[in-house]
């Protein structure tokens, strides 16, 4: 298989020096070969399996209570503006 490092590089928008070409294509060139590898593997019947092991969620109920009332919200002033809480601005800065 012969690997495109000049595409690779184009798509990943990184600007490599010939000695780090050489050393990624080799890399890649040996992960390749290890997955070409597993093509040998005989999986016929091997029901694929997604997990090592059996996982069991533990969820907790949906318990519902009383929030927060807005006649109790609107006390705080400074928070609280126009309906919406006001937060200080992180975009943009």
């Amino acid at each position: 298989m012969k690997i495109d490092l000049e595409r690779i590089e184009k798509l990943s928008a990184l600007k490599l020096d010939e000695s780090e070409k050489e050393a990624i294509l080799k890399d890649l060139e040996e992960i390749i070969g290890y997955f070409e590898n597993l093509k040998e593997v005989d999986t016929e019947g091997v029901e694929p399996m997604v997990y090592g092991e059996k996982i069991e969620l533990f969820l907790r109920d949906d318990i519902v209570k009383d929030g927060l009332h807005l006649k109790d919200l609107e006390q705080l002033r400074e928070l609280f503006g126009d309906g919406f809480f006001r937060v200080k601005r992180i975009i943009g800065e």
